[in-house]
């Protein structure tokens, strides 16, 4: 699960500032396996969770450029 949605109060939003950034997921032994360019209109919310069907490996943290969004340990 991508976690950079705000879902409590007082959580940051992790996604303003990287929406034209490229998506990154970096498997568990530190090495990259996917890489997603920005859409045209730039990542939201919903486009980022929209991809999270495609993400089959066990554990991974997914990047926004350098910028951490989630993990599927969330």
């Amino acid at each position: 699960m991508i976690i950079a949605r705000p879902v409590l109060p007082g959580e940051p939003d992790l996604l303003p500032g990287f929406e034209g950034a490229t998506l990154k997921l970096i498997g568990a032994n530190g090495g990259e396996v996917a890489r997603y360019s920005a859409p045209s209109s730039g990542w939201t919310h919903d486009a980022l969770e929209a991809l999270e069907h495609e993400f089959t490996l066990y554990q991974w943290d997914a990047y926004l450029g350098d910028q951490w969004i989630g993990s599927s340990e969330v």
